[in-house]
């Protein structure tokens, strides 16, 4: 029933991101890309594409942090248009898509302030996607009161609500968490919390359709996460006993997923990759896409040619987010198109890195990109 009522709110929404789709990189782009011998050479091409308005203004040598924020622009741009042509619950959808975007602003934002960096510089280098008014009230503050940043500024942005929940999980008070938390351990459990939270939202506002779509990409990127969390904590020295480390894991995986609960007492004791291996081997391909990851324990063997699991799990990430443009009628294909977009400029800025640093064109580093849409021929 849901498509047929489907196209009378979303339905123009859903034709502008289906034509978007048209704009991605071709695999033989890619090969053009390669071949250009400098940063200004690789601008010049990249302004013979979809990405040609803008970059125009800028200089031929333009930095790669520059060209990233461009790219990033270009595509909150596109976002913004199709939210102004949302309604009701596709509006909200799309608002609970940025929301990753601003825990990534605010978590860069307090701590490029902790390391007293300009708070002009901070601003300007934000995702765009995260963009919020309330976010240029967060300023340097008078002995570090940290109190007064999560009470004036923080507890009214729109990711508020994720900050509240983490201090009343961790039972920390707001100095302490700033002040001695990781950044990377804060980002992670506010970004676990918001997809859970998107989860939610997913399962109890959407059609059938699109439900069916979304909670099957939202579950794979959960047990993605869990599967990341605990292949890093293996090894991690910072975590130093068996009980932290499974305290940790315990704080940091999702409670939604393939993988939970049936999997959770397995792989929070896992302590080796094969252990992690065995943990997951009843859940999807989870098991075969473990076969060829590198040992976490053997980091320091660790360079540019190894395949490394986010290598691995993004490949897989990228099939499945171009596969959900094959179905009619349903959310996914805005989702999708967010995160094959965030790859095609992970890999621009790749091979601009690899441009600007002169390496030989046999090096292994040409080959570690993800082209979107590549596992199904465009």
């Amino acid at each position: 029933m849901d498509l047929c009522v489907f196209g009378v709110d979303d339905g123009y929404a859903e034709a502008i991101i289906r034509g978007l789709r048209a704009s991605f990189l071709t695999e033989a782009q890619y090969q053009q890309m390669k071949n250009c011998a400098s940063i200004p050479e690789l601008k010049s091409f990249l302004e013979e594409t979809d990405y040609q308005n803008c970059l125009q203004a800028d200089n031929p040598q333009i930095p790669t942090s520059i060209l990233r924020q461009r790219l990033k622009k270009k595509l909150a741009d596109e976002f913004e248009y199709i939210e102004a042509q949302s309604t009701g619950t596709l509006t909200k959808y799309l608002f609970h898509l940025r929301c990753r975007f601003m825990i990534d602003n605010v978590v860069n934002m307090i701590e490029g302030l902790k390391n007293k960096i300009d708070i002009e510089i901070l601003l300007s280098n934000i995702d765009p996607l995260g963009w919020f008014p309330e976010i240029k009230n967060i300023k340097v503050l008078e002995g570090d009161d940290y109190s007064s940043l999560y009470r004036d500024v923080l507890i009214d942005t729109p990711i508020g609500v994720y900050f509240m929940k983490f201090l009343e999980e961790t039972l920390n008070d707001i100095q302490n968490l700033f002040r001695e938390m990781k950044p990377e351990y804060i980002r992670t459990s506010l970004k676990k919390m918001w997809l859970e939270d998107f989860y939610l939202f997913c399962e109890q506002e959407l059609m059938p359709t699109s439900q069916e779509a979304l909670l099957e990409l939202l579950k794979f990127e959960a047990d993605f996460k869990t599967v990341q969390v605990i292949y890093n904590s293996i090894g991690n020295r910072d975590l130093n006993t068996a009980a932290k480390i499974i305290t940790t894991r315990k704080q940091l995986c999702p409670t939604i997923g393939n993988l939970y609960p049936d999997c959770e007492k397995l792989y929070l004791q896992a302590m080796t990759l094969d252990a992690l291996r065995e943990a997951v081997k009843g859940c999807d391909n989870y098991r075969d896409l473990l076969k060829d990851a590198p040992d976490p324990l053997k980091r320091e063997e660790f360079n540019v040619q190894t395949k490394t699991l986010d290598d691995i799990m993004y490949d897989d990430e990228c099939r499945r987010y171009a596969l959900a443009f094959d179905g009619q009628g349903s959310y996914g294909v805005f989702y999708s198109y967010l995160k094959l977009k965030e790859q095609e400029i992970r890999n621009i800025i790749w091979l601009a890195e690899m441009i600007s640093r002169k390496l030989a064109k046999n090096h292994p580093g040409w080959k570690k990109i993800i082209i979107p849409f590549s596992h199904l021929g465009k």
